[in-house]
């Protein structure tokens, strides 16, 4: 048989079976469905090796049986704790089961977490405790607190809870004083502990939240008092020109207070629009600027005398010459009375010349401040 024939024989061997499997498809579509459902349950199926390693940590020791304590120090240590707490160890959380006066102690089951410290001694980790299983007020951590729930089911523990259970039951049957202490006196003391608890809560939050008020309204007290004690060391004299209404805001439609006379001076602490903030009989009120001619030597000796008289005709200062003031006096930022003020100077006080203007004015050097004073209230 030469070549030929042998790749003619193939050839029709690969055209039989395509026409096979094309003719019969849908059972082999069928059969590679079945295969791949196979093989997808076997592998999500097998556990994988980490799992394994991490059940076995998780849970491991916790299903070995009872057998009776032969550690002292563990001994030693669970004694303390509950020697502690009988000597009113405020620190220490736990469960007396024999009670003052009562003849017959109540059974009962504790669990406690115990744990080696840095020094190699064991401590008993409250956080672990039945307190805070049954509230849950400090977080667990979830591995430890899944090996406590694989102990707590172990079926030698559900024994033993069993038999203290039937024990506690008869002890309560056969001591009345017992029984009226656990279904009565103690649920009593412990609704009115968490009364008390509930109490001092609340009294701790309302006296922070009082504390909190008590400090916001001395800071604004005190920011209020800054300002007044501000508008009264800036304040200065006016004296009304005509009869005037008296308001209780810097607004002519604003509450009517009273009204004030011609004539009389005022001390006023400030302007607000077209309104002068003053004292009207020890409450600040308001009055129009229109009724109100200033005069303090403050304020008054560089502004009012413009409009009320004629200046006096001034000349210029020579530089350097030291004046004692007469009376006190605004050190202005610029040349003009509606300038910002740089220090109020007052009566008896020097100031030198550092240089006088044909616009009327001189600057002066007072401390270590630099400003203009009208050269006419300098002579």
């Amino acid at each position: 048989m030469n070549f030929q024939d042998i790749k003619s024989k193939i050839k029709n061997i690969g055209l039989f079976c395509g026409q096979f499997i094309y003719t019969f498809r849908r059972y082999f579509l069928a059969g590679g469905i079945f295969l791949a459902m196979v093989l997808i349950l076997f592998l999500g199926t097998t556990p994988k090796e980490t799992k394994e390693t991490t059940s076995t940590k998780s849970t491991a020791n916790a299903t070995k049986e009872f057998k009776k304590n032969s550690n002292k120090e563990l001994e030693a240590l669970i004694n303390d704790y509950y020697i502690a707490y009988a000597d009113g160890d405020t620190e220490t959380i736990s469960v007396e089961l024999k009670y003052k006066d009562i003849d017959t102690p109540a059974p009962g089951l504790d669990f406690f977490y115990v744990e080696t410290n840095e020094d190699g001694k064991l401590f008993i980790n409250n956080i672990y405790g039945s307190f805070n299983q049954n509230n849950n007020i400090y977080e667990m951590d979830s591995e430890i607190s899944d090996l406590i729930g694989v102990f707590i089911r172990q079926q030698d523990l559900l024994d033993m809870e069993a038999d203290i259970q039937d024990a506690y039951t008869k002890a309560l049957e056969e001591d009345s004083a017992l029984n009226t202490f656990m279904s009565e006196t103690l649920p009593a003391a412990h609704a009115q502990w968490h009364t008390d608890y509930d109490a001092e809560v609340a009294a701790a939050e309302e006296a922070e939240k009082k504390a909190e008020e008590e400090a916001a309204a001395q800071a604004e007290a005190e920011a209020a008092a800054q300002a007044e004690a501000e508008e009264e060391a800036n304040s200065y004299t006016g004296k009304t020109n005509a009869k005037a209404n008296v308001r209780e805001a810097a607004d002519k439609n604003s509450n009517r207070l009273g009204s004030i006379n011609s004539g009389v001076e005022i001390k006023i602490y400030g302007e607000e629009g077209d309104f002068y903030k003053f004292d009207y009989n020890g409450t600040k009120a308001y009055i129009t600027k229109d009724a109100v001619t200033t005069l303090d030597s403050a304020d008054g000796n560089d502004t009012a005398t413009e409009e009320t008289q004629e200046a006096t005709n001034a000349t210029s200062i020579k530089e350097g010459t030291e004046i004692t003031l007469d009376s006190t006096i605004n050190i202005r930022s610029q040349m003009d009375t509606s300038s910002s003020k740089v220090a109020v100077a007052y009566a008896g006080e020097k100031v030198t010349v550092v240089m006088s203007y044909s616009e009327g004015w001189t600057k002066v050097k007072y401390g270590k401040k630099e400003g203009y004073i009208r050269t006419d209230l300098l002579q």
